[in-house]
């Protein structure tokens, strides 16, 4: 089937993408199997090399994602005898688990970005079905396709599992932002307080205004005070000087964590439970 569509090209360049541009996959003519080389800076190439574990499943993932790529376009053609196959005719859903496991985070994303613009891009009544274990990819793919369904599968003590549909804002529980939120909230109550949490805390400040639309994270901070304590976490977090690297914080810092975490969340939208 990839043979006869001419797909080698679209898996060597998401192969690539993902890799390396000198590392090339080539395939024997039937497709029956695959060696690869890396391509020297020195216009020599070192023929049958080993790839690794991560490169392997980046490979299988460029496969599938060519297949995905061919099956798509032929259902979006109306007419079956149109088709240039009727290999797809009777497929009514594709299960896509977890393609990630091997992609930094940058990857990842893009992965996500362009798997949803994929599927979106599907006119027929095909159905998708993704499974994953990484909160970002799903962060990512719950935000390009809006309003599709998501759910968590959970398993109970007696070994029984349940779909959870999750629907919306209960989504937010995946959310990076709020692992900052609870992990300062447990140093604060735990008087644990460190300079490295003013760090999460700039962190926290940047994904909320990013999140709101604000140009700078700065202008979410107490409007009498803005300066002043931009400067306090600034100096906290990017502090250079040897000097300066002392991992204990005053009291009036431990004091400022709590104040400004406090303000962000009763100022910018953090749901709060009843009676808080």
């Amino acid at each position: 089937m990839l043979e006869e569509q001419g797909q080698d090209q679209s898996i060597t360049a998401t192969f690539q993408g993902y890799t390396s541009d000198k590392l090339t996959p080539h395939f024997s003519d039937d497709f029956s199997s695959v060696s690869f080389s890396f391509e020297r800076g020195n216009n020599q190439q070192e023929q049958h090399i080993k790839i690794s574990k991560g490169e392997e499943s980046n490979f299988i993932w460029s496969v599938f994602n060519a297949l995905l790529e061919q099956l798509i376009s032929e259902l979006n053609i109306a007419e079956a005898e149109n088709r240039s196959t009727d290999a797809f005719n009777k497929l009514e859903y594709v299960f896509i688990d977890d393609p990630v496991s091997s992609l930094d985070e940058n990857h990842l994303i893009e992965l996500a970005v362009n798997l949803a613009g994929l599927i979106k891009s599907s006119q027929s009544d095909l159905k998708f079905i993704i499974t994953t274990h990484s909160p970002l990819f799903y962060n990512v793919l719950f935000n390009e396709f809006n309003s599709k369904a998501c759910y968590m599968l959970e398993r109970f003590e007696d070994g029984s599992f349940a779909l959870i549909e999750k629907a919306g804002d209960s989504n937010k529980s995946f959310s990076y932002h709020l692992h900052l939120l609870q992990t300062i909230e447990q140093a604060i109550t735990g008087n644990r307080v460190e300079r490295f949490h003013f760090t999460l805390l700039r962190n926290l400040y940047e994904k909320t205004a990013s999140f709101l639309g604000y140009p700078k994270w700065s202008e979410l901070l107490p409007d009498d005070k803005q300066l002043y304590y931009s400067r306090i976490i600034n100096f906290t977090s990017h502090s250079t000087l040897s000097n300066e690297a002392v991992a204990q914080p005053t009291p009036a810092e431990k004091a400022t964590v709590k104040l400004l975490l406090d303000h962000l969340k009763n100022n910018h939208a953090f749901w709060q439970p009843q009676g808080a």
